[in-house]
């Protein structure tokens, strides 16, 4: 008999999804495991797997339908073989090919598999042939980028000859003997941007799903939260010196560079234990106090278009040093390698977002509903500031940057803000343990 393919959760909170698009046609040959269809969510755009071999049948949802989970999408089964329309009426077979017959499967009305492959409108050539692999590194690959401090913008933009994609010893020994020449190599171009210069004037392009969500999201958050932003300087002085102790030997053991960002999250998770209002959500009738620290780290894809996603680490403050500079490595190297699971996107308590990354001095963040609060990172780097050492005043070089936090102040007042932004401030300035 046919096995039903119906459409699954894709996260906790997910009731329902879209049909963006069937890969396969009815009369197509279904290895078990290959990717069949695309569907869309509030949460995640995603392939999906086909539960069994054979052919498919028949396509029962048309892209562009929605329809809530659990609803069958389409069969597959063997060639030539009886459907059974949703009455439960045998109907006959439509004349193809009848040489191979045996494909028999048992019929199988359950979730699929949640091993499903993140997707921001991928080439087509990426998704029928090999898979890509452009964001992982050999450990050989990160400890020259880590001995030549190659950044991980610069890794982003270096064409990789190895499979899939991936950036090779090659590719990156080729690229730090042209960053010795007097002339750098220029930056590797989108097909977007490719397109856009060899086209007369003006190039349009739908509005893919990944970015409609966002602009969806970006709208409801404004409308619903009252957005305050504040604004600390940070000496991060202290935690500069003990990256400088530790993070060569850091990433010699665990093959993931010692970063500003693990640091932060591990001082956000010990601040947020202390004021409940901002790890919390507002309700129609009641405010939720949450005890688990879910952090969400907003990572951005570049290619084939720009975009956000927001992988969540669930209880990141049960985590040590080296457990979070592993878990904000594997998830963001996941999400630009479009290998990220759907449940792993949303149950956020509390976001950070590092618009300093690209030099930007500071941002005002909107809001990841149904949180309170969002904190923004901006850049840091050394500059000369005024201390006061045995009552007098002197210029010293420190490591500086900015943070600010966007709060919703219907439920965090500003001092309830700014209580929670200086805790974080002394928490960082005053860091003294190694990983």
């Amino acid at each position: 008999m046919a096995e039903n393919i119906v459409m699954p959760q894709l996260g906790e909170s997910i009731a329902e999804g879209t049909i963006v698009k069937w890969l396969k046609e009815p009369g197509d040959v279904v290895k078990k495991d290959e990717n069949i269809l695309l569907i869309s969510t509030d949460k995640v755009e995603a392939e999906i797997p086909s539960p069994g071999a054979g052919v498919l049948l028949e396509i029962l949802v048309g892209p562009g339908e929605t329809v809530a989970v659990g609803t069958v999408l389409a069969r597959v089964g063997a060639q030539g073989e009886a459907v059974a329309p949703m009455g439960g009426k045998l109907a006959e077979p439509k004349a193809k090919d009848e040489k191979k017959k045996g494909l028999e499967t048992p019929i199988v009305e359950k979730a699929l598999p949640q091993q499903v492959r993140l997707l921001e409108e991928e080439p087509e050539e990426t998704r029928e042939g090999q898979e890509d692999m452009s964001s992982f590194l050999s450990p050989l690959v990160r400890k020259i980028a880590f001995e030549h401090k190659v950044s991980e913008q610069e890794m982003k933009n270096i064409s990789g000859t190895g499979r899939g994609g991936r950036v090779s010893k090659k590719d990156l020994l080729d690229y730090l003997e042209g960053r010795k020449a007097p002339q750098a190599k220029s930056l590797a171009i989108s097909p977007l941007q490719r397109e856009i210069q060899s086209s007369s004037r003006e190039v349009e392009k739908p509005i893919s799903t990944m970015r409609r969500v966002i602009i969806e999201n970006m709208v409801a958050s404004r409308r619903t939260s009252a957005h305050v932003t504040t604004f600390f300087e940070i000496d991060y002085t202290a935690i500069d010196k003990i990256r400088a102790i530790h993070k060569e030997q850091f990433f010699k053991d665990e093959q993931v560079s010692l970063t500003y960002t693990t640091f932060l999250a591990a001082a956000v998770c010990q601040v947020l234990k202390r004021h409940p209002y901002i790890n919390a959500t507002l309700g129609k009738e009641a405010i939720i106090f949450k005890k688990d620290i879910h952090l969400g780290i907003a990572v951005a894809i570049e290619n084939p278009e720009p975009g956000l996603m927001v992988p969540v680490i669930k209880n990141a403050d049960k985590q040590n040093l080296r457990g979070l500079a592993h878990a904000i490595n594997e998830m963001s190297s996941r999400v630009r390698a479009r290998k990220i699971k759907p449940d792993e996107l949303s149950g956020g308590t509390f976001t950070i977002t590092n618009p300093g990354n690209y030099g930007a001095i500071i941002g005002t963040p909107i809001i990841n509903q149904p949180q309170v609060a969002i904190l923004g990172v901006g850049r840091i780097k050394k500059q000369a500031t005024v201390l006061e050492v045995d009552g007098t005043d002197v210029i010293a070089i420190r490591r500086m940057g900015w943070l600010s936090l966007s709060f919703d102040h219907r439920l965090v007042d500003g001092a309830t803000a700014d209580i929670f932004m200086a805790d974080l401030k002394q928490t960082l300035e005053n860091w003294t343990s190694a990983p």
